[in-house]
C-alpha cells in the first residue's frame, strides 16, 4: 500500500508539523510597560487597593464581618483572593480567619483587571477591641481604627454597616 498517496497521512502530516512548530516556538515577551515594576511608586500601590464599606452582622458571642473593596489585579494571571496572598490582620498582627462556605468558591479577579469584592471573615470579641487592616499581596488598606467596639452593644443578626475605619454605635 503506498502510504505517500492517501491525502489523510499528508494531512497527519501537516498538522503534527504545525502543532511541532507551535509547541517549541519561543514565547513572545511579555509587556513589562503594562506591568507595574517591582519599585512603584507610593501612589501607584495605594490605587490598587480601596476599601468601600464594612458590613459587620453579630451571631451570639462572634461576628461576620465584609469587607467591600475594590482592588486591581496588575498581574499577568488570574488572582485568586485567598490566604495567604489575603489576610484580615489585628493590630498585634494576629490573623483573623477568613470564612468560606464549602458550597462558594474564592473570589477571583481576572488578569489586569479591575473590581468591586467582598470578603468574609470570622471575628471573635477581642479582635473588635483594636485596629484591623486588609492586605492584599502586601498592600495594606486599615479597616478598622483602634478605638474599641463592644460586641454586646451591636444587635444580634442585624447588619452594621460603616463607610468609615471609625467603628462606633
Amino acid at each position: 500500500m503506498r502510504l505517500h498517496t492517501r491525502p489523510e497521512v499528508w494531512f497527519l502530516l501537516i498538522a503534527s508539523a504545525a502543532a511541532a512548530w507551535w509547541a517549541l516556538r519561543e514565547p513572545a515577551p511579555y509587556d513589562t510597560e503594562a506591568l507595574p515594576s517591582a519599585a512603584g511608586s507610593a501612589e501607584v500601590e495605594a490605587a490598587t487597593l480601596r476599601v468601600q464599606r464594612c458590613i459587620l452582622t453579630r451571631d451570639v458571642g462572634n461576628a461576620r464581618l465584609d469587607i467591600e473593596f475594590h482592588y486591581e489585579n496588575r498581574s499577568p494571571r488570574p488572582f485568586f483572593m485567598q490566604p495567604p496572598d489575603v489576610r484580615l490582620l489585628t493590630g498585634d498582627g494576629k490573623e483573623v480567619p477568613i470564612f468560606i462556605l464549602p458550597s462558594e468558591k474564592p473570589a477571583r479577579i481576572a488578569e489586569n483587571a479591575a473590581a468591586d469584592l467582598r470578603l468574609r471573615f470570622w471575628l471573635e470579641k477581642e479582635h473588635l477591641l483594636g485596629p484591623l487592616s486588609l492586605e492584599v499581596r502586601g498592600q495594606t488598606e486599615k479597616v478598622k481604627s483602634a478605638a474599641p467596639l463592644a460586641l454586646d452593644s451591636l444587635p444580634d443578626a442585624e447588619p452594621v454597616t460603616w463607610t468609615t475605619t471609625e467603628w462606633k454605635r
